[in-house]
This record gives C-alpha cells, sequence and structure tokens, in this order.
C-alpha cells in the first residue's frame, strides 16, 4: 500500500465523537496503529463486567465505520488487534435462519 493512501487521520468525521467524548481524542492521535485497532475494539466490546451502557447510536455507527475504515487501510493490525466478542455467532445460527 503507498504511503498517499496510509492517511495521518481517518476520513470518517471524528468531531461530534470527540466532542461528545473528548478523550476519544486519542483514536485520531494514535490512528493508523495496533493501539489505535486495538482502543477501537476496545469500545465496541463490553470490558467493564455488564456495566458498559453503550454509545448512542450515532457515535457508535462512527465506532464501526472507524474500524472498518482502519481495517481497510490498515489490515496489518487487524488480527494482531484480537477478534470480536461478537464476531462469532455459531450458537445464534438458528436465529438468523427464522
Amino acid at each position: 500500500m503507498s504511503e498517499d493512501k496510509k492517511s495521518h487521520f481517518p476520513k470518517v468525521d471524528t468531531a461530534s465523537l470527540v466532542a461528545r467524548f473528548p478523550h476519544l481524542q486519542v483514536i485520531v492521535d494514535e490512528w493508523g496503529s495496533a493501539s489505535c485497532r486495538r482502543r477501537l475494539m476496545t469500545l465496541m466490546n463490553d470490558t467493564r463486567n455488564g456495566e458498559r451502557k453503550g454509545f448512542p447510536a450515532d457515535h457508535a455507527l462512527t465506532i464501526f465505520r472507524l474500524v472498518m475504515e482502519h481495517d481497510q487501510d490498515f489490515p496489518e493490525f487487524e488480527e494482531a488487534a484480537g477478534s470480536a466478542l461478537w464476531s462469532d455467532a455459531t450458537h445464534d445460527r438458528g436465529y438468523w435462519k427464522s
């Protein structure tokens, strides 16, 4: 992948996300690194023993889009970040058939 394709900043607009959750500026600061990918996946999963309230839908969608963009532009970090807890729905396959 050429260096010009790898941006130092995400293309997804993070302004609203960072305005509401200022501590998430670190995503922009770490963009293009394994630590950024791990942080995004931590946000997408409950790491607070069921106490995570989740994000409002528009911010959750922004985080999901950031994961997708990061994986597309920096695939070398996808596996290093570990899998998502929600990535294996083998136990729910019957549900999707109905």
